[in-house]
């Protein structure tokens, strides 16, 4: 207990003494940081210190990877999407949500604990944390609290975009590509997960590719980095095909340099994504046409929007 504080009871029933034992816990878990404190911490910190021991891979195929690189194995085959899950949910991890999320009929709960057990068995080895730590904590209840040096690759993007927005613009294009760096396809891909898209969690993580590329694309084509524009863009464009603004900073880069077979590069693989898109109109969109028009009329265009 907190402050190693020891209560024995006495005279109780064993329920008593349970319901007792569960009521301390919820306290000392009540002493703990905010799950906002853990973000804010990690916005602040990641980019110049280290501030996490394992990231969940999650924009791309799902993994689970130590900070020296080493990509964990586990034995059973839901154990990294619990860790997925935990880390896309740590405002309140939950027992029951993480049950239902990762199973869509009822398991036993003996099938549940053995993943959780996976989890812990395999990140005890990497001998990462002090002996008086845990990475899932035992719990008398329906909580499912995990170290506070676990995070996501989404998570790390986000604090970027955060950190990016206050910074100076040759200290935030940094910023945005130490995120960018993470992003390697679509959200949980290849995985076959229902929940991330089921709780808009996959949409989140695509517009923030998206804002990401967008903002670091807007800052190296005002720098002049023509290459940069295109890297930045790429990422998002790999998540969202035939984003606008995305191919309206690919324009303008190739413009910048008088590059107009460039240009029309872009805009016929715009076109041709355009088309391919079974949600979409399969109309090009009208500004990217007027943009497209005054690049070809030879009309300045760095700052045109």
């Amino acid at each position: 207990m907190a402050n190693n504080l020891v209560i024995t009871p006495y005279g109780l029933l064993i329920n008593e003494a349970t319901a007792i034992t569960e009521l301390l816990i919820d306290v000392d878990r009540a002493l703990l940081p905010e799950s906002a404190s853990v973000i804010s911490h990690l916005q602040r910190s990641h980019g110049r210190d280290q501030s996490w021991n394992v990231m969940v891979r999650t924009l791309g195929p799902v993994d689970v990877q130590l900070v020296d690189g080493t990509i964990i194995d586990f034995e059973k085959s839901k154990t990294k999407e619990l860790l997925a899950w935990l880390t896309s949910h740590r405002a309140r991890p939950t027992r029951s949500a993480a049950r239902t999320a990762l199973w869509e009929v009822n398991v036993a709960d003996a099938t549940f604990t053995n993943v959780v057990s996976d989890a812990r068995r395999a990140l005890n080895q990497t001998h990462l944390i002090s002996n008086s730590e845990e990475w899932l904590p035992r719990t008398f209840n329906d909580q499912l609290p995990f170290h506070v040096s676990i995070i996501s690759d989404g998570e790390i993007l986000e604090s970027c975009i955060a950190r990016a927005q206050e910074l100076a613009p040759s200290q935030a294009i940094d910023e945005l590509h130490r995120g960018l760096e993470l992003v390697r396809d679509l959200p949980f891909s290849g995985t076959g997960y229902l929940w991330p898209d089921a709780e808009g969690i996959t949409s989140q993580l695509v517009l923030n590719i998206i804002t990401a590329s967008a903002m670091a694309g807007e800052l190296d084509l005002q720098r002049g980095e023509i290459e940069g524009v295109f890297w930045a863009t790429a990422k998002g464009l790999r998540v969202l095909g035939a984003h606008e603004e995305l191919i309206a900073l690919r324009m303008r880069a190739h413009a910048l340099r008088g590059d107009l077979a460039g240009v029309r590069g872009e805009w016929h693989s715009y076109e041709r994504a355009v088309k391919s898109d079974s949600w979409a109109n399969s109309q090009p969109s009208q500004k990217l046409v007027d943009l497209y028009s005054k690049i070809n009329s030879g009309s300045p265009v760095l700052l045109a929007r």
